[in-house]
C-alpha cells in the first residue's frame, strides 16, 4: 500500500524525518518496504498484513502513527450538509451477495479537472487523475477505506439499479475498454437492460462519468468479499 506523507501530515504532525518515521512504523508492525519521491511528496510503500485491514487507508495509518509516537490524531471535520432528496430505485436480488447498497443521487453536477490539492493526493499514491468526480471517490477510498463508485445516472436504462448475478452469456465493456465475458458466478450491478458494473471490481464503460455528465449516482455498498475475490481472479482484475 502507498501512502503520501503530505496527506498523512493532514491528520498527524509526526515531526520526524521520513527515514525515522519509516523505522518507527516498521517497529510498530507496519513494515515500510520502500521510500520514494513523487512530485515533491515523500511516499511510503507499506506491507500490510492480512490481520490489519484497518490500516489499508490513510486514517488507519495516521491512527497507528499517533499511537506509536504518542501524538494527537486530528480527524477530518464533517460539515453538516443537506442530503439529496431524490430517490433511486434499487433492488438487491440476494442479501447474501449484497447486504447493503446505498445510492445517493447528485444533481446539477459540473464535471471538470480536479483542483490541484486533490490531483496531487491521488497521483502520489499511484492513481491517475481523471476528473473531480472520479478523483474524489478515489480520495475517499484511500482516506477511510470504503470504496465508492460514480455512475452517470442519465445513462442507466430505466433509471434503476439491480444487484444480481450475471446471466450466462452476458458481457460488459469495463472502463479500461475491454469486453469481458460474464457468468452466474459473478455479481454485477445492472440497470433495466444490462450489466453496468462488476460489483466491487470495476465499472462499465457505458455508464462512466465524463464531461457531459449532469447527474451522478454515487454508490456505497457491501458485497460478499469471497464473490469479489473469485470474480477478480476469474477476470484477471
Amino acid at each position: 500500500m502507498k501512502i503520501s506523507l503530505k496527506w498523512l501530515n493532514d491528520y498527524i504532525n509526526f515531526g520526524l524525518s521520513p527515514e525515522k518515521l519509516a523505522h518507527r512504523l516498521t517497529m510498530a508492525g507496519l513494515e515500510v518496504e520502500k521510500i520514494s519521491n513523487v512530485n515533491g511528496d515523500t511516499v511510503f510503500e507499506l506491507e500490510i498484513t492480512p490481520n490489519r485491514p484497518d490500516c489499508l487507508n490513510v486514517l488507519g495509518i495516521a491512527r497507528e502513527t499517533a499511537a506509536a509516537l504518542n501524538k494527537t490524531l486530528k480527524l477530518p471535520k464533517e460539515e453538516k450538509i443537506k442530503l439529496p432528496s431524490a430517490k433511486v430505485d434499487i433492488h438487491i436480488e440476494d442479501k447474501k451477495d449484497c447486504s447493503r447498497y446505498i445510492g445517493a443521487l447528485l444533481e446539477n453536477v459540473k464535471v471538470s479537472g480536479s483542483p490541484e490539492w486533490l490531483k496531487s493526493r491521488v497521483e502520489a499514491i499511484g492513481s491517475r487523475s481523471i476528473n473531480n468526480v472520479v478523483d474524489i471517490t478515489n480520495f475517499c477510498l484511500m482516506e477511510v477505506g470504503q470504496p465508492l463508485h460514480a455512475f452517470d445516472f442519465d445513462k442507466l436504462a430505466g433509471g434503476k439499479i439491480i444487484v444480481r448475478r450475471a446471466k450466462q452469456g452476458e458481457t460488459i465493456v469495463t472502463i479500461d475498454g475491454v469486453e469481458r465475458k460474464l457468468d452466474p458466478s459473478i455479481l454485477v450491478i445492472a440497470d433495466a437492460k444490462r450489466p453496468v458494473a462488476i460489483a466491487g471490481v470495476m465499472g462499465g464503460k457505458e455508464t462512466e462519468v465524463d464531461n457531459k455528465t449532469k447527474t451522478v449516482l454515487l454508490e456505497s455498498a457491501y458485497f460478499d468479499p469471497i464473490l469479489l475475490r473469485r470474480a477478480g481472479r476469474k477476470l484477471g482484475l
